[in-house]
């Protein structure tokens, strides 16, 4: 095969799949409806999460004086089987297009028996920000760098180093993507700032990479297991999902199990690694560590 072929190959390998579930997404100013919100159907075959946005203190009193609740905005995701993925995906819709989709789409959930009050935000002239996004997933990667290699320093190829979607694409059943990112950028601006320093001179744009691979390692012992546990409950918790649109017995067990898992732990148990971690302390633990095998 040519370069060019061997490329294209290379490049398929990594790319991720389409998993024949389509979101579309949005939200719209409709009244106050409880926290976050799970509904499916045994029927269509559809999922959904819904969830209030908050709003901004100028705007409404406490919540306990239910004043101005049509001022919250509802922010709704429905997944729904596609066997085929659209080319047009990933793009927000026009208000037209946006318009018929969802009216299109709450008339067969009305059909299926949805309440109205998840139909609303689909048929609200405040409709805004509507996408169609078709889901696609792939195992995260465990090298995140090329580059920087040599024992020397100096490397063969420039330097490049992967964060976020590129390295752990994510799908989004427990909205942890950013976060993931966030905890990346975080985790390699401590360690280029521990391993590559900038110039003595104080040339910002000059810094020292003859260490890059030791930063490089570090990150990659960090991020690739956090990473790959983390969204990968995202992955479980979507076939959960979907489980409950496929059974409504396996739907009746786990809403029992969801509202004990809430009551027992006041939020799902599966939701708390993504907020309870401090990369920082990760980081300096994973400096000292190293400082004592050496």
């Amino acid at each position: 095969p040519t370069s060019d072929e061997e490329k294209q190959k290379s490049l398929e390998e990594f790319m991720p799949e389409y998993t024949g579930v389509t979101c579309l997404m949005g939200c719209a100013n409709v009244p106050f409806m409880r926290g976050i919100c799970f509904p499916s159907s045994a029927t269509s075959k559809c999922h959904a999460c819904y969830y209030p946005t908050k709003v901004p203190k100028d705007k409404v009193k406490e919540e306990e004086d239910n004043a101005d609740k049509d001022k919250y905005e509802m922010v709704f995701q429905i997944y729904f089987p596609s066997p085929i993925e659209r080319p047009d995906t990933w793009r927000t819709l026009t208000p037209d297009e946006a318009k018929a989709e969802c009216q299109e789409l709450a008339k067969k959930l009305r059909e299926d028996g949805w309440d109205e009050q998840f139909l609303a935000p689909l048929e609200s002239q405040s409709l805004k920000g509507v996408l169609r996004v078709g889901l696609r997933s792939r195992e995260a990667l465990d090298v995140w760098h090329v580059g920087g290699g040599s024992e020397d320093g100096s490397v063969g190829v420039g330097r490049a180093v992967l964060l976020g979607d590129a390295a752990h694409p994510p799908v989004p059943y427990i909205g942890q993507g950013a976060q993931m990112a966030m905890e990346d950028a975080g985790t390699l601006s401590l360690l280029l700032g521990h391993f590559c320093p900038m110039d003595g001179d104080g040339d910002a744009t000059i810094i020292d990479l003859s260490k890059f691979q030791d930063a490089m390692d570090v990150y990659e012992k960090l991020r690739v297991p956090r990473t790959k546990a983390v969204l990968g409950s995202s992955v479980q918790l979507g076939k959960t999902q979907q489980k409950r649109a496929d059974s409504m017995l396996y739907n009746a067990w786990r809403e029992f199990s969801i509202k004990a898992q809430v009551w027992a732990y006041g939020t799902l148990p599966v939701m708390r690694p993504g907020a309870a971690f401090n990369y920082h302390a990760k980081v300096e633990e994973a400096l000292k560590e190293l400082e004592t095998t050496l």
